[in-house]
């Protein structure tokens, strides 16, 4: 049976999913800390702060601003939920997982995603990279 924070922590996990559908710039601030660390873990690309997360959020949706995510299922442990969703591009439909770390202030501080970016924003070899070069 979840406990209280794993709950809080779900909660926050489906508030994370309605803004990434809305508005990329409002998850960010509302969702992530200030320094977390987002890793696309199929490239490895690994954007650290809001900022370098915000320019991915924004190539993302200005590829297909109709993106959309339906979260299918969610674990909490502690500090960690664990998501798979359906996201949604068009006529482009894949599967992802992503583990999220949450701090005490309910704000997202580590985010390993495994999914396809069909933008090409978070995959370091491709034209649409919209990122630096991870080192």
């Amino acid at each position: 049976m979840p406990n209280e924070r794993e709950r809080r922590n779900t909660e926050l996990t489906r508030h994370w999913e309605k803004a990434w559908n809305e508005d990329p710039d409002r998850m960010v601030d509302e969702c992530y800390a200030p320094d977390c660390v987002v890793v696309n873990m199929f490239s490895g690309h690994t954007m650290r702060g809001r900022e370098e997360l915000r320019v991915i959020e924004r190539a993302i949706k200005a590829f297909d601003g109709t993106r959309h995510m339906v979260i299918t299922n969610m674990v909490a442990s502690g500090d960690v939920v664990a998501v798979q969703a359906d996201s949604i591009f068009g006529t482009y439909k894949g599967k992802g997982v992503a583990f999220l770390t949450y701090n005490d202030d309910g704000l997202i501080v580590s985010d390993h995603t495994y999914g396809a970016d069909p933008s090409g924003a978070s995959l370091p070899d491709s034209a649409g990279f919209a990122g630096k070069a991870t080192a």
